[in-house]
């Protein structure tokens, strides 16, 4: 499996091992932001804050994990998805649908709210 950072619309390759990858999802998923900021920095230029928008993984069968950052910069805020998978496009075809459904699951939330 390969780690890959998803920012305006192009994946770049990392070079994460595997046990950092799981111990800093674990433990502190800003500080495996750190490892990107290099990468991040070359297409934002100043980064002055990141925050954890979202997560995504199966733990009963580890086939890949997604971390999505919002990350403030110079641009405006933009988001960037650190992808670790075998097919990092198919992984992040899935996030989306996974976004969708929990957009949909939110609304409908929302929406019984109202009506109480």
């Amino acid at each position: 499996m390969t780690t890959w950072i998803y920012v305006f619309d192009e994946f770049k390759p990392l070079d994460i091992e595997m046990g950092t990858l799981l111990g800093l999802s674990e433990k502190d998923p800003l500080k495996l932001f750190e490892i990107t900021r290099d990468v991040l920095k070359k297409c934002t230029k100043n980064i002055r804050s990141v925050r954890v928008y979202d997560h995504y993984f199966d733990p009963h069968i580890f086939k890949f994990l997604i971390f999505e950052y919002l990350v403030k910069c110079g641009l405006g805020e933009i988001p960037a998805k650190l992808i670790y998978s075998k097919n990092h496009r198919e992984t992040l075809a899935q996030y989306y649908e996974h976004e969708k459904k929990r957009k949909s699951l939110s609304n409908n939330m929302y929406q019984r709210h109202l009506v109480l």
